[in-house]
């Protein structure tokens, strides 16, 4: 006999399937957070494919129809602002890091200033469409990309002051953000998400007939930084099975009887092969993206206000209500009342956002949560430094990084991970209840462990290659001329001495020695999202081996 529905089961209740929740697109009030918005989206969903959480069943978390490509003439300023820093789109053309380290050249200098005096632009308009809100968080952050990396490296180490952001980006940014759920900084969900046009954008996407082929916004105008781009937006796309195969696996979690055992074990080790798709698609990066050409000459416009670590001095959003705005959270509040402080004595609220990053992809996050791969904060008594704050500030950069990364997802694709963990019969409790009569069952939930396993090592084989290698050589005049930063005074001799190592003759304890210090220096490099890279994606394998149920 078949298990009636409870009326307050998910399974229960009628499809919403409808825009986002009007909640996300209302005005923001003083009180407004993300964490609230993500509450109130979170409501009356009745499968994990639902509008409510703005995941399409035919794109995933990819929007079904094509991201928009400018926004109206309203609007027109920002746009223009963009295809100047972009140089209209040509290759070596654009605005250049560091603002080119010429003193002759002073199109970025001009390009700051014009952002500077720009008009502060009303975004009320923009809430009746979230295509164009999108947009506008795009254009913004890029801008905003644009205008802080385009600053001229200081002479003596990193800021020890937070960067100016002007009224210009900041007012109209912290407006957007809690519209959408977004941190006010360029996120995965703009670079990839919203990034993308397939080859008939008139048309469904495809891998076959219609694939996504086009991005819509680059800092360099590099074939290669699209690539790239594209990459994690075919990522995305392949994932589609992957959600409907969780979806149907949930469904027969819930029945639990013997046919819906054999359809779950079916489906776990369909899965397995999706999962291992999606790996393949990680490695088709080195297909059109050079490593070199991506570590010095893209790579560096993705870091944000924390690239220069704990002690980073961050960046200080002007503009009058700003103030006393929380990280992530702007309140909106413009109190009249309160008298102008003098711009010279005010202290500056630094805000420390990550880049970017592959960590603020919902799929990879949603396989974790179904599968119940967890990656909890643990000590980690390597960082662990006689109990000072820096030991605490290592721990919740690196083994914090998936908790900290959802606040940069939009908070539709949050509600989502967030219902899918609250799934009153997650599978890995049922592999486990049958463990010994049906080992097939557990084969398979293992085999799609051990497929996100691979992924994940072919993640780090990737990250090796484009970040770790890369960070050992030195910039070369090619890589200038496309647009890299010239090595600074500082960092010249350092990268001279990196690039002679292989030439120098060492003795066996002296090999021993530079191969610890390379690795250990190796281990420090932190990706885009403020982590150790190569400790943190060891951290996510070996995370992932650990959920296996049976044992070799």
């Amino acid at each position: 006999m078949s298990p009636s529905l409870p009326a307050s089961h998910f399974l229960s209740l009628a499809p919403n399937h409808t825009a986002p929740p009007a909640s996300l697109l209302s005005p923001s009030t003083s009180q407004q957070t993300t964490s609230s918005a993500l509450t109130r989206s979170a409501v009356n969903t009745a499968t994990t494919a639902s509008a409510d959480f703005d995941v399409d069943v035919r794109t995933g978390f990819l929007p079904f129809e094509p991201a928009v490509a400018r926004l109206p003439d309203e609007w027109a300023v920002w746009e223009e602002a963009l295809s100047a820093a972009r140089g209209g789109g040509v290759v070596g053309q654009g605005l250049r890091l560091g603002g080119g380290g010429s003193s002759t050249d002073q199109r970025e200098e001009v390009w700051r200033r014009g952002i500077q005096t720009m008009k502060v632009l009303p975004v009320a308009p923009l809430r009746r469409s979230l295509p164009l809100l999108r947009r506008a968080h795009q254009v913004l952050t890029f801008l905003l990309h644009f205008y802080v990396h385009t600053h001229p490296a200081p002479a003596n180490g990193p800021r020890t002051t937070p960067l100016e952001i002007p009224e210009s980006i900041s007012i109209p940014l912290l407006t957007v953000c809690p519209l959408l759920g977004l941190p006010p900084i360029l996120t995965y969900a703009d670079t990839v998400l919203y990034n993308s046009h397939p080859t008939d954008p008139s048309l469904p996407p495809s891998f076959g007939s219609n694939p996504y082929d086009h991005t819509l916004e680059t800092f360099t105008n590099t074939p290669d930084e699209s690539h790239f781009f594209l990459t994690s937006t075919r990522c995305e796309l392949a994932g589609v099975q992957a959600l409907s195969l969780m979806r149907a696996s949930l469904d027969e979690a819930f029945m639990a009887d013997p046919l819906a055992l054999t359809r779950l074990t079916s489906y776990l080790a369909e899965l397995a092969g999706r999962i291992d798709e999606i790996g393949d698609i990680i490695l088709d990066v080195m297909k059109g993206c050079d490593p070199a050409v991506f570590y010095h000459v893209v790579r560096p416009w993705f870091k944000g206000g924390d690239a220069d670590g704990p002690g980073s001095a961050g960046w200080a959003f002007l503009g009058k209500g700003l103030e006393n705005a929380q990280d992530g959270e702007f309140t909106g509040n413009d109190n009249d009342e309160e008298e102008d402080e003098d711009m010279e004595t005010r202290e500056l609220k630094a805000r420390k956002f990550s880049g970017p990053s592959a960590g603020q992809s919902t799929l990879i996050h949603a396989l974790d949560v179904f599968l119940n791969v967890t990656h909890s904060p643990l000590e980690d008594p390597a960082s662990t430094s006689d109990g000072q704050e820096d030991s605490k500030q290592t721990k919740t950069a690196e083994t914090t990084f998936m908790t900290r990364m959802l606040e940069y997802m939009p908070a539709p694709h949050r509600a989502f991970l967030t219902h899918l963990a609250s799934h009153p019969h997650p599978v890995r409790q049922l592999v486990l209840d049958n463990q010994l009569a049906r080992p097939q069952l557990v084969q398979a939930y293992d085999s799609a462990l051990g497929a996100l396993k691979r992924l994940r090592e072919k993640h780090m084989r990737v990250a090796t290659l484009y970040i770790i290698q890369q960070a050992r050589k030195p910039v070369t005049e090619e890589l200038i001329r496309m647009g890299a930063a010239a090595p600074t005074p500082e960092t010249a001799p350092a990268a001279a001495a990196s690039s002679s190592t292989g030439s120098k003759k060492l003795d066996l304890s002296e090999f021993i020695h530079e191969a610890e210090a390379k690795k250990e220096a190796d281990e420090e490099i932190r990706g885009t999202g403020g982590t150790a890279l190569i400790k943190f994606l060891k951290m996510c394998r070996d995370n992932t081996n650990k959920t296996r149920i049976g044992r070799d």
